[in-house]
């Protein structure tokens, strides 16, 4: 959009057949000349199968990190523009802390809802997905914001993020239904003589981007129902579904955020508690099944390569928010404040390892072991030996091994030079950066200053940005701090409002 003015993509065409969601082999005939990733549309031209909503957002950042390339020479075009893409998600992220703490606090002292967004930000599969370029954290932060527009009272908010939320992702749709529920209720207890406006104000938005996204189709495909998904269906077995979802070694969500189960034991508690409690409850409710069981059905519920089960990111905060009750009751005995800690630490550790080495290198291993493309399967979703975790661990310790070999890092510095003559030979056609990361990152550490130190950045220049960053974490530490202390004393007997 931003680079050609157009929603047509570029297309590689496969040259072989490619695994499917259940180890199945993927005829290359199935893409009609394309690739995996979306359908030929009624132009002619190539376009992604994704929602237009995660790229509109994303547009901005790409065109700064186009004038910013202006300003950096050392750096090729197509490097800073993904670079500065790469920062949506973080953001995105970031915000949705903010509002699980803004909720939260309807039901807990301030620090403890503040812990409760740290938690969700540190101990969950939120923290891989924030270096992603997925839009499940959009999804997110949407439902949240609409969710929070609602118990404010703006209603109109509501229903642009809600459609918003669509037009990102149409299966979110699902979760349209809780909301309009919890809207419902909360219209007519409270202003029962505006109902009807508050309604059109919540469902005009909604309905016109539910069109946008038909009308999107249509422009693309000729046919507004049609997505540019291949080999899309609601057949797994519903058990075993949820089963690979919920527990299973690959992709299991309590699984890869234990803290999780905490967070569901809370839950209970909410059941029982205040009216307000008891509402939030039946909504926690509501949004976890309305999106859980159709995704248990779904052929592709592992949602591709991913740390945990992607697909499920938009409850994740859902889950997390009745941890503050677990804390509370666990700062009464000591083994309960023993287990907290020893879950939490388990569940941080996990995510360190998601996000420190590319997990990739644990995919190709598996698949070298495997006798064929289903046993790969079997194995990386179902066999507690090839856990992703625990094959985390191992690549990490190989990446380490390798950056700390002075012959290996000689040859990823020729990796580095192959890459750049490839870029000089065809005038920056090719972006040589991102291919030179593409092949660093089965190598070494995911961290982006390795990254950089390959690319001939000096490392005064590195340790002087890594100093700042540093800087401004224990900045806003601090500040934290110091606006927490500040924060009326909390009593259960008080009404519990924004």
């Amino acid at each position: 959009m931003v680079t050609t003015r157009s929603f047509a993509i570029p297309v590689e065409p496969l040259t072989q057949g490619i695994i499917g969601p259940w180890g199945q082999i993927l005829p290359v005939e199935l893409f009609e000349g394309g690739d995996s990733y979306g359908l030929w549309g009624r132009d002619g031209l190539y376009y992604a199968k994704y929602g237009l909503g995660w790229s509109l957002v994303a547009a901005p950042l790409c065109f700064l990190g186009l004038v910013a390339a202006q300003f950096l020479p050392a750096f090729t075009e197509g490097y800073i523009s993904r670079t500065a893409i790469m920062f949506l998600n973080p953001l995105l992220t970031a915000g949705t802390i903010a509002l699980i703490f803004y909720l939260a606090r309807q039901f807990y002292p301030t620090f403890l809802a503040a812990t409760v967004g740290v938690v969700y930000g540190l101990g969950t599969i939120a923290w891989y997905y924030a270096k992603s370029a997925f839009s499940e954290p959009l999804v997110t932060l949407l439902l949240l914001a609409a969710i929070y527009a609602v118990y404010k009272g703006n209603y109109l908010v509501a229903g642009i993020a809600l459609a918003f939320m669509v037009l990102t992702r149409q299966t979110a749709i699902l979760l349209v239904l809780p909301v309009l529920l919890l809207a419902s209720i909360r219209i007519h207890r409270k202003r029962p003589i505006s109902i009807f406006k508050s309604m059109v104000c919540l469902l005009l938005p909604l309905i016109a981007g539910q069109m946008s996204v038909w009308g999107y189709n249509a422009y693309r495909f000729g046919n507004p129902f049609e997505y540019g998904y291949r080999g899309v269906g609601w057949d797994t077995p519903f058990l075993l579904g949820l089963y690979s979802l919920l527990l299973s070694p690959g992709d299991g969500l309590l699984i890869f955020s234990p803290v999780l189960i905490l967070g569901i034991t809370g839950w209970f508690f909410f059941i029982k508690g205040t009216a307000s409690e008891k509402e939030w409850a039946w909504l926690t409710l509501g949004v976890i099944l309305v999106f859980l069981i159709p995704h248990a059905l779904y052929r592709d519920w592992a949602g591709g390569g991913g740390w945990g089960p992607r697909l499920l990111l938009p409850i994740l905060p859902y889950l997390i928010l009745p941890l503050g009750k677990v804390i509370n009751q666990g700062q009464r005995r000591l083994w309960r404040q023993f287990l907290l800690t020893i879950v939490l630490t388990i569940s941080i550790f996990i995510q360190v390892m998601g996000v420190s080495v590319n997990w990739v290198r644990h995919l190709q291993r598996t698949l070298n072991a495997a006798s064929s493309p289903v046993g790969y399967y079997l194995r990386i979703h179902y066999d507690w030996r090839a856990s992703p975790i625990l094959g985390q661990v191992r690549s990490l310790e190989e990446a380490v091994s390798i950056l700390s070999q002075p012959t290996a890092r000689e040859i990823l510095w020729q990796m580095v030079d192959e890459a750049k003559k490839v870029g000089i030979s065809e005038n920056q056609v090719v972006d040589w950066q991102s291919k030179a990361i593409d092949q660093l990152s089965f190598n070494v550490p995911d961290f982006w200053f390795l990254y950089l130190w390959f690319l001939g950045v000096p490392v005064g220049w590195l340790l002087g940005s890594f100093l700042a960053l540093v800087v401004m974490l224990v900045g806003a530490g601090l500040k934290l701090r110091t606006e927490l202390s500040r924060a009326p004393h909390f009593s259960e007997s008080e009404p519990q409002i924004f």
